[in-house]
């Protein structure tokens, strides 16, 4: 891409924390109709760089630069009057109220003493339709899928007229074919000659939408790049400091005896007779598109929802809970897609977070003891690598991997017979997923069962020892570890592929597959 001209400079910023230099002597710079990606692992300074240009502090030193012009970013209020946008992992719209309330928040056209519910509806119309969105201004938020709300946050945002669009994670909770939807209206933006920052921890995503690329580490800038120039290995080397040959932990053994069974298990309306086994150190992959069941057979499995008919067994004998605090009894843990509105309890430390499954376990006489929980969770921070590794300190205040970490220790700490982890390293730096990876193979290689739901094809055909497949709320097929590719696992979730010797409910072995 030819250099039109800098629509943002940031020259020499640097940011300092009690006792941390969080952003350190750092230039940056995204021009006029291009994606700048930034990249970095948890606590590498990205965030705090972004929230130095969305007026998040007043005590920044260096120079930022809008279209050449110097400016002071000391209140959000003048990060906006500026022109920067700042779309958030976590989006900020208000669900019980109208598309249009929320799209024009804090302008809402008036008439006089009055608002001017025409104008409003209107004007929504023309922002929503920059977006590709054909919704009624006056519908609510809470009813919109989490797809359409990410575009009424980037209509919001746009309405407001930016020069600089920054967006964190956009595509954390996206399908495929949704966050395809979404990079095609960003490379519309793009051709518009809107400067965007775009924050991912996906290298995927980084190498197919970004033009150029920028790396942080321990605070500083490390490189940037030309996308064109660079590969996903590349680009990790640069996230970690070091060369790191593969993602995924080597396992010290295979697959044993089974030791979990599921007959015919069914939810109606959710998921129909699925059946299959998992054996002893075994990953079991779970595959399929969003909305094919895969996490509601987990819930389902750890007596989080309710079966309508079938039959779970562990190591021959039936497992009967109807509550997830008897699944636990029974050795099972779920890890659950939601950490933040599921899994922990933000206002409360990581000692109680991480040993809060453990109540039961330690308390005498109705009177719970957090001490006896302290050496194990004293084990599993430093396996962990969760820093700062403070078990006083609220997990609000951890980043966004060291949280991950934090729910994978909760449910770690039970020693469960059974683990199953419904997206574990969602939005989560390429450190954090290392480490993470080499503790699932430690729960495999301790003889324990391992079910994975993961969205991440590299992530599922890296870690599991087979993949079962999942669409529409039946199992269609099982994939062999000769024979799993991502796009194998990809066809079979799109019903195609060819399929040999049917087993259970309309299954079979999917058979090596060619795009």
């Amino acid at each position: 891409m030819s250099e039109i001209g800098a629509a943002l400079q940031m020259v020499g910023v640097s940011k300092r924390y009690p006792g941390t230099l969080a952003v350190d002597d750092v230039d940056f710079d995204v021009r006029v109709g291009e994606v700048h990606a930034l990249i970095g692992e948890n606590g590498a300074g990205k965030s705090t760089l972004m929230k130095m240009l969305a007026g998040a502090f007043d005590d920044y030193s260096g120079e930022i630069r809008l279209n050449g012009k110097l400016v002071l970013l000391h209140s959000p209020a003048v990060a906006k009057a500026n022109g920067i946008q700042m779309i958030h992992q976590e989006l900020s719209l208000a669900p019980p109220l109208s598309l249009a309330e929320n799209l024009l928040a804090g302008r809402l056209p008036r008439r006089g003493m009055f608002l001017d519910r025409r104008a409003m509806l209107v004007e929504t119309r023309r922002w929503l339709a920059r977006v590709g969105l054909e919704l009624s201004p006056e519908a609510l938020v809470e009813d919109l899928s989490l797809h359409e709300a990410q575009l009424v946050e980037i209509a919001k945002a746009l309405a407001n007229t930016p020069c600089i669009l920054v967006m964190d994670e956009p595509t954390s909770a996206l399908s495929r074919d949704e966050v395809a939807r979404l990079f095609a209206l960003i490379r519309r933006l793009r051709q518009q000659g809107l400067a965007i920052v775009y924050i991912s921890h996906h290298l995927p995503e980084i190498l197919e939408i970004a033009d150029r690329v920028t790396v942080m580490r321990d605070g500083r800038k490390v490189a940037t790049e030309a996308v064109a120039d660079v590969t996903s290995e590349q680009l990790v080397e640069l996230m970690v400091g070091q060369s790191v040959a593969t993602l995924y932990a080597e396992r010290q053994r295979g697959p044993g005896e089974t030791r979990l069974r599921v007959d015919n298990l069914s939810r109606y309306g959710f998921f129909h007779d699925v059946s299959f086994e998992v054996r002893a150190g075994e990953v079991l992959g779970l595959g399929g598109l969003s909305g094919a069941g895969r996490s509601e057979l987990a819930r389902s499995l750890c007596g989080i929802d309710p079966v309508d008919a079938g039959e779970v067994y562990l190591d021959g004998k039936r497992v009967t809970a109807t509550s997830y605090r008897e699944a636990l009894r029974a050795g099972f843990a779920y890890l659950t897609e939601d950490r933040k509105q599921q899994g922990l309890a933000l206002r409360m430390t990581l000692a109680e977070n991480a040993l809060s499954a453990l109540i039961p376990r330690h308390s005498r006489l109705g009177v719970y003891s957090a001490g006896r929980g302290r050496e194990p969770l004293e084990r599993l921070l430093q396996e962990l690598a969760v820093t700062p590794p403070d078990p006083k300190r609220m997990v609000s205040t951890f980043s966004g991997g060291n949280q991950q970490k934090a729910l994978l220790a909760k449910w770690l700490a039970t020693d469960p017979e059974v683990l199953l982890l419904d997206e574990p390293t969602r939005g989560v730096d390429v450190g954090a997923k290392a480490t993470i990876h080499k503790a699932l193979a430690e729960v495999a290689d301790s003889g324990k069962c391992v079910l994975l739901i993961s969205a991440d094809l590299p992530e599922l055909v890296g870690l599991a020892d087979r993949v079962i497949v999942m669409r529409q709320g039946h199992l269609i097929g099982e994939i062999d570890k000769a024979s799993c590719t991502e796009s194998a696992v990809l066809l079979a979730g799109n019903g195609e592929g060819e399929f040999v010797s049917g087993w259970g409910s309309g299954g079979g072995t999917l058979a090596e597959s060619e795009t």
